[in-house]
């Protein structure tokens, strides 16, 4: 099974708190099989939240890379690195990094590249404004997103995308379920018919997913899974969304 479901934890998150979440999300966890779950802690907390997961098979990822693999970059955090520590896959292109960190559709594709050469999987988010969105200009902004980030990155042996409209993340609203369904359907098309060497394995929802609305969002034919903010933070809610994820799909 592929990753489906992944926690991004943000700017959150200390040794108690991975503890506490991995308690309270194994009370709840309903399932023997964890490999559709997949969490992206702070960079410092990877090898303290693997070291504590043991045995289940739980991916864990971080939520950037930077576009080099090594030189002059402080404070930056290469692809080789996070696999070192085991990482199995990386987020790369969130609203937030393009919206707070001015990253362009070119420096994603210098970092799918990256994780790429590493084995890493990237999960490509792409999403329009709220603008956008009531002129009727989702899928025109969501192809454009996607051809240029992969303008140099044609040839990737896995990839993962989450479609995350700018204006659900964190506001508790999220586009009607058959809406979201339509741009999943539309995703695939654009980067199966248009970059044929891309191995592209589910496309993900995210943006005000939580335990109410998941059962609504996992019917739908093209939602393979879900990419968390906010409802992630809770182990025991996250964990009755894989629940919901489980009974639907598996």
């Amino acid at each position: 099974m592929s990753l489906c479901i992944v926690a991004n934890w943000k700017l959150n998150g200390s040794r108690e708190f991975n503890y506490q979440w991995l308690l309270d999300f194994s009370k709840s966890f309903n399932g023997e099989d964890f490999s559709s779950v997949g969490i992206a802690p702070a960079y410092l907390y990877i090898d303290h939240l693997k070291s504590i997961i043991a045995d289940r098979d739980i991916k864990i990822g971080a939520q950037n890379i930077d576009l080099e693999e090594t030189g002059a970059r402080t404070g930056e955090i290469s692809a080789s690195m996070i696999k070192d520590l085991g990482c199995e896959f990386s987020i790369i292109g969130h609203s937030e990094r393009r919206i707070l960190f001015h990253e362009t559709n070119q420096i994603i594709s210098q970092k799918l590249i990256q994780a790429n050469n590493n084995s890493v999987i990237p999960i490509l988010c792409i999403g329009e404004s709220a603008e956008e969105n009531q002129s009727n200009n989702t899928f025109n902004v969501l192809e454009q997103q996607i051809i240029e980030a992969f303008e140099n990155a044609n040839e990737l042996s896995s990839l993962i995308i989450a479609y995350e409209p700018v204006w659900a993340i964190g506001s508790g609203k999220t586009p009607n379920p058959e809406e979201i369904n339509s741009v999943h359907e539309m995703i695939k098309d654009v980067v199966q018919s248009r970059f044929p060497k891309i191995g592209l394995e589910s496309v993900l929802y995210g943006g005000s997913v939580n335990f109410k609305n998941a059962s609504s969002l996992f019917e739908q034919k093209n939602v393979d899974g879900a990419l968390i903010g906010g409802a992630s933070l809770d182990g025991r809610e996250f964990a009755l969304i894989a629940n919901v994820f489980n009974e639907l799909r598996v």
